[in-house]
């Protein structure tokens, strides 16, 4: 019994690593539809194992959150608001973080001759629902959340009392409908417009009044995002998105190397990248989906940094072990660090009976649990680093050991500083090994 019990649990945590392994990080804001409004909302994704809930934003709607590999959903839930479900689609490898921000409904309260999301419904029962003959008048219209233009639409409606279904038609040139209700109800309705989320709500009629009113039901867009993770940008490169006819797309910028854009699908993209050597480069994204796309690419390196290395790096290139610290709360790579990071990948492949030994630390600031996965998120930025410099990760011992070893007291900010760091220590393989 204990056996079977011990490959249970070993089965199980097996089927939970398959889940986490990890393929980059999806970093961004969640806010109300105007984009004013920070939310509080929890992310999560879908895989073939279910729905794996991958964190929260913070105070300010901010969020960074690790991607299982096998992600096809990322759903966003805030209280009061509608849940957004968008499709995840993968350009080329996922590596590194990819940024966007989401943008959610809020949910109308349950009222009475006023239509309210479903999800808000509680017991309600109506009174007087004798068949006496009444003429209540009401207008449909649909509009854009954001934009508040007017939107052809189907609208549904479902009957409580006759156990029926109407379906109506809006257009652009006929924005509107009318529609007599004859009895007091409650009525469903489902609200569908092409490019634009369902609305599923509830209208409670238990007026008799025959003064029309019109009900404004309004439509969150649904939003297909470019996001795009240039790995090895460099300072100061300039970056432009062009669609099919070179007009030029705005992409929101979150630093050299960061950008997104909201994208049409079935259509094709080409971003466009240029240096200060002025030498350009363009990369194609092709007939992108609906939903989020996620794109990583690489800027060729110049055919005259091959000679010139060369030349100033001869063979018997030594490295030695070295101190790399982090700001605060931070895993992104220091910049400074690749040079140093470059020579150490050019020394491992130059010796293969040399290993890699990289320790990640943290300061003693917040959550201690926290403060590992901070850790092991440091370890592993250098790890792809190095990996992606042709260094075989098999020949890498990495760990985060969070805020457990410090090198001073974390009794001033100068020696917390000292405490965020990552040790890289280069070790014979046999020791490696043992």
């Amino acid at each position: 019994m204990k056996y079977n019990r011990f490959f249970l649990t070993m089965l199980m945590g097996l089927a939970w690593l398959s889940v986490r392994a990890q393929c980059g990080f999806l970093a961004g804001k969640v806010t109300e539809i105007t984009g004013n409004v920070p939310l509080a909302a929890t992310i999560s994704a879908k895989t073939d194992q279910g729905k794996v809930r991958l964190g929260k934003t913070d105070s300010l709607g901010v969020f960074n959150v690790e991607m299982p590999c096998n992600v096809s959903v990322i759903t966003v839930e805030a209280l009061k608001h509608q849940t957004l479900h968008i499709p995840l689609n993968v350009d080329s490898k996922l590596e590194g973080t990819y940024f966007v921000t989401f943008a959610l409904m809020p949910l109308g309260k349950q009222t009475s001759d006023e239509p309210y999301a479903q999800s808000e419904q509680t017991h309600y029962e109506l009174k007087d629902t004798t068949k006496a003959q009444t003429s209540i008048i009401r207008r449909f219209e649909v509009k854009d959340a954001l934009s508040n233009q007017a939107l052809p639409a189907e609208i549904c409606l479902y009957y409580t009392q006759k156990q029926k279904k109407d379906c109506l038609n809006l257009l652009v040139s006929k924005p509107s409908a009318e529609v007599v209700f004859t009895e007091k109800d409650i009525v469903a309705m489902e609200v569908k417009s092409a490019g634009y989320q369902a609305y599923n709500g509830n209208l409670i009629l238990d007026k008799t009044d025959q003064e029309p009113r019109t009900y404004i039901i309004k439509l969150n867009r649904l939003h297909s995002i470019l996001s795009v993770n240039i790995i090895n940008a460099a300072a100061g490169i300039h970056t432009q998105l062009f669609d099919e006819t070179r007009a030029a797309i705005p992409l929101n910028r979150i630093n050299d190397g960061h950008y997104y854009a909201e994208v049409a699908p079935g259509k094709s993209y080409s971003l466009g990248m240029s240096g200060n050597d002025n030498k350009e480069f363009s990369s194609v994204v092709s007939s992108l989906r609906e939903g989020l796309t996620l794109k990583s690419l690489r800027i060729p390196e110049k055919t005259a940094a091959v000679p010139t290395m060369e030349k100033a790096v001869p063979k018997g290139i030594t490295a030695t072990g070295k101190t790399l610290y982090f700001p605060r709360s931070d895993y992104k790579l220091p910049t400074q660090s690749r040079t140093y990071l470059d020579s150490v990948a050019m020394y491992i492949l130059e010796n293969k009976d040399k290993g890699l030994r990289i320790t990640g630390h943290t300061d003693n600031v917040g959550n201690p649990s926290l403060n590992l996965t901070l850790s092991e998120y440091r370890v592993r930025v250098i790890t792809r680093y190095l990996v992606n410099k042709g260094v075989p990760e098999s020949v890498i011992a990495a760990t985060g050991m969070g805020s457990k070893h410090p090198v001073v007291p974390n009794d001033t900010e100068e020696n917390r500083r000292k405490n965020r760091r990552v040790e890289v220590q280069i070790i014979d393989l046999q020791a490696k090994s043992n």
